[in-house]
């Protein structure tokens, strides 16, 4: 036990329990964590954990995806289902009172889907339904084509819920699967948060979940990223257009790189905000190009990428602008003011990332799922202030690689009006 209410035990099957009690409403919030994301879906069948997560909350022999609405209607509660490259969530808020009724509900729902292939068809209407509307908005066709030229094979290239083509290859028999290899107590984690007691939630969860059985989850292999030489542009124009969508990067680092807080400083100084940051005052406030320009470095578990965007009617001007702030950063570094900003940011905003229970939930899980320790919560503002000028320049030189990008362009612009010089244009 630390400072915080915080405790982590586990159950003989490997299932690990995390709690955080806070009692001031009489409410508690729980998630089931599956270490197993996106990153899993089967080759060619892009939506598989997603779809496999979501039906989770659509039945189990005997109850009907309606009854369960029903059911957590009749409770007040509400049960979601969210997936992301690295892991896959189960999500229920519940007065607290409820609690053994939620937890039936969860417990239920991971460990004995059924899987309806009613509800299965409805689900891919729905995801289909959706992909179709990706290709409508000019900034998600930019975005995932950047994805695929920034991941190539790696199974981050692929939209978390599936495209067109993928969903349609997707069966029941790839979900059951799915639930069955990676949906196992030792590769799970429960999250919960509220106004509810340690050693009587430990032993309600051990009564529902104890004779789930562990596993075997297999090793995921992943081919590397592409590494980009010199500018590779792939040009979508759209001449029905008045703006054009611009998004641009590399290869980044993992989660678990031990750089990685530098270089979110780094990053943040960069292109962390639209006004205050350097490519906000020099693209937005100083030359008026555009609304909105930032950049960042994906945080997932293997690594991700740098990314940096932006909006505009000059993309010629904007993009000039934004290499050079990029190549000054990787070449200068950052100033003392710049660091004293970001520190300052950085501590002010992390308490208030975990000042709701649904707050707490999101941290308490990232601490578990990155490994960060059980007293990260405690020691974040420390290791922020700890990072020095030296290593965020650092990391500038160690992440940023100047000249050498994936770039997607859409908008009513041909090559010659962006002006760029030895380029490879990508058909």
């Amino acid at each position: 036990m630390f400072a915080l209410p915080l405790t982590r035990d586990s159950l003989p099957n490997g299932l690990i329990v995390l709690i955080y009690e806070d009692h001031r409403l009489p409410i508690a919030d729980l998630a089931l964590i599956c270490r197993s994301g996106a990153a899993y879906d089967p080759l060619g069948k892009a939506g598989v954990a997603s779809l496999t997560t979501d039906l989770l909350t659509r039945g189990m022999p005997g109850i009907s995806a309606d009854s369960v609405a029903a059911l957590v209607e009749f409770l007040g509660a509400r049960f979601d289902a969210d997936v992301n490259f690295d892991r896959s969530a189960l999500s229920l808020r519940i007065l607290s009172k409820d609690l053994d009724q939620g937890l039936d509900l969860l417990a239920g729902s991971a460990l004995n889907p059924s899987f309806d292939p009613k509800e299965l068809r409805l689900a891919l209407d729905q995801y289909v339904a959706a992909a179709r509307q990706r290709t409508d908005r000019p900034h998600t066709v930019v975005s995932d084509a950047f994805d695929q030229l920034a991941y190539g094979s790696h199974p981050y290239a692929w939209p978390i819920t599936g495209d067109t083509m993928t969903l349609r290859s997707i069966t029941r028999t790839d979900l059951i699967r799915f639930h069955q290899t990676h949906y196992l107590p030792n590769n799970c984690f429960l999250v919960a948060v509220g106004d509810l007691y340690p050693t009587t939630l430990l032993d309600a969860v051990k009564a529902k979940f104890g004779n789930w059985r562990p596993g075997t989850v297999p090793e995921l292999v992943v081919p590397p990223l592409p590494e980009p030489e010199g500018i590779n542009v792939k040009l979508i124009s759209r001449p029905d257009m008045n703006q054009t969508y611009i998004e641009f990067g590399h290869p980044g680092i993992s989660m678990l790189d031990s750089d990685m807080l530098s270089t979110r400083l780094m990053s943040y100084i960069l292109g962390g905000g639209a006004l205050s940051s350097r490519l906000g005052i020099s693209v937005r406030e100083q030359a008026g190009l555009a609304y909105d320009v930032r950049c960042w470095f994906d945080r997932t578990k293997l690594k991700g990428a740098f990314h940096a965007t932006v909006q505009t009617a000059q993309p010629r001007q904007a993009i000039e602008l934004m290499f050079r702030d990029i190549k000054q950063m990787h070449d200068s570094g950052a100033t003392a003011a710049e660091l004293l900003k970001a520190h300052n940011y950085y501590t002010g905003s992390f308490p208030l990332s975990y000042s709701s229970n649904r707050g707490k939930l999101t941290q308490v899980e990232a601490l578990e799922l990155y490994r960060f320790g059980l007293d990260w919560l405690e020691r974040f503002p420390d290791d922020v202030r700890a990072v020095t000028l030296e290593q965020i320049n650092q990391a500038a030189r160690d992440h940023l690689r100047p000249g050498n990008y994936w770039m997607v362009v859409l908008g009513p612009v041909t090559k010659e009006d962006l002006g760029l010089d030895n380029v490879q244009w990508i058909e």
